[in-house]
């Protein structure tokens, strides 16, 4: 600036007029440059989204373990919409794992595991899903529980085992890295083996496992948690042990042999006087009766009294509130938020008690008849046979 100033006193006055003006140019422009410059920097810096962490608590009664596959989140707002992975922990029936959200409102629901033996849980097709909003200041940590019921492999239908497949397929296809590669291959291994040791599950419903990892993409880019695309997950993970057991029974067999024999003598005298003519038996059937069995095999159905799922309770841990309308739960969650209180709620599980076939035995439904038969033979001379 120094040299332009000695330039301008060495110059004729228009001359440095013009030189002036354009130095004034150069400085508002470098000066607007630096302003757009700076408001991008403060805008860039207050984009930010805030995040704070869910916590996903997955409880069972009995039956979840490490060669079950993992209980599956559906997690969905307005900007993001994936799947992630719980698995149980090393004592089983129980797993938590926590995923990273930017700040908003969310939905969250399950996917059923299927355990080795095919048995299932009852919060397959529930149709309810959980809301939660996710706020960066708040203190409490934010969670969700899911309590699962197990249903026994015989009561699990196929229709619930093939529900359970495709949603396990569109979990692997669009969930984030708990269910990807390694992770996303053992889950599907794990469902076509379990689905087929389900007695109920038709051939269609086994294959449809069978094809899953054909028909996924296991290996593609996860989901986003966030909008941004910067994940924040956290899970744990669950080794699975697949044990293998074969037997062989052998039997004996003998054989003994019991044979009798008996020899018998004959007689014979002579007379001085000639022999009588020999006798002819003549043979009579002589007939009896007697009461025979005629069976008569029928299947007959087993029956007893259960407990039979009915319906779930909502019970908000806020304020005690409870109702069996999804509607009210989602509507009361919007008030409890707006009060600034959680909206986590149980579900409680409600029976009724109901006879139901457990299975069948045969019976012998016969009966009696009168039969006559020839018991012996008899000739008029009083001899038989």
């Amino acid at each position: 600036m120094e040299k332009a100033t000695d330039w301008i006193k060495s110059h004729k006055p228009h001359t440095a007029a013009i030189a002036i003006a354009i130095i004034a140019v150069v400085a508002v422009v470098i000066a607007a440059a630096s302003g757009a410059l700076s408001t991008a920097d403060k805008q860039d810096s207050t984009a930010k989204a805030e995040t704070a962490d869910l916590v996903l608590n997955v409880t069972a009664d009995t039956g979840w373990d490490a060669n079950s596959t993992p209980a599956i989140a559906h997690i969905t707002s307005d900007e993001v919409d994936f799947y992630h992975a719980v698995s149980p922990d090393a004592d089983g029936n129980k797993g938590t794992s926590t995923v990273t959200l930017e700040e908003g409102d969310y939905t969250v629901d399950f996917i059923s595991p299927v355990n080795s033996d095919g048995s299932a849980y009852e919060l397959f097709d529930t149709g309810e899903a959980q809301t939660v909003t996710v706020d960066a200041d708040a203190t409490d940590t934010l969670s969700v529980t899911c309590e699962m019921t197990r249903i026994p492999a015989d009561k699990v239908t196929d229709e619930m085992l093939k529900g359970i497949v495709d949603q396990t397929k569109d979990a692997v296809e669009n969930g984030d890295e708990t269910l990807k590669g390694d992770a996303g291959k053992d889950i599907l291994d794990k469902l076509e083996g379990n689905v087929a040791n389900n007695p109920n599950a038709s051939d269609e419903t086994k294959q449809e496992a069978t094809d899953a990892d054909k028909e996924v993409d296991v290996n593609g880019q996860p989901e986003a948690t966030t909008p941004s695309g910067n994940n924040g997950n956290t899970s744990d993970k669950g080794n699975a042990n697949n044990n293998g057991n074969s037997g062989s029974n052998a039997g004996n067999s003998g054989s003994n042999g019991n044979g009798s024999s008996a020899s018998g003598g004959s007689s014979s005298g002579s007379s001085s006087k000639p022999s009588a003519p020999a006798h002819t038996h003549s043979w009579k059937d002589h007939t009896a009766t007697k009461q025979v069995w005629v069976p008569n095999i029928v299947t007959v159905p087993d029956y007893e009294t259960q407990q039979v799922f009915s319906h779930y309770l909502y019970v908000f841990s806020a304020d005690g509130y409870s109702t069996t309308d999804i509607s009210a739960v989602k509507a009361h969650s919007v008030e409890l938020a707006k009060q600034g209180l959680s909206t986590n709620y149980s579900n409680v599980p409600q029976y009724t008690e109901q006879t139901v076939q457990v299975g069948s035995h045969t019976e012998d439904h016969g009966h009696y008849e009168t039969q006559t038969y020839v018991d012996y033979q008899y000739c008029d001379c009083g001899a038989t046979r």
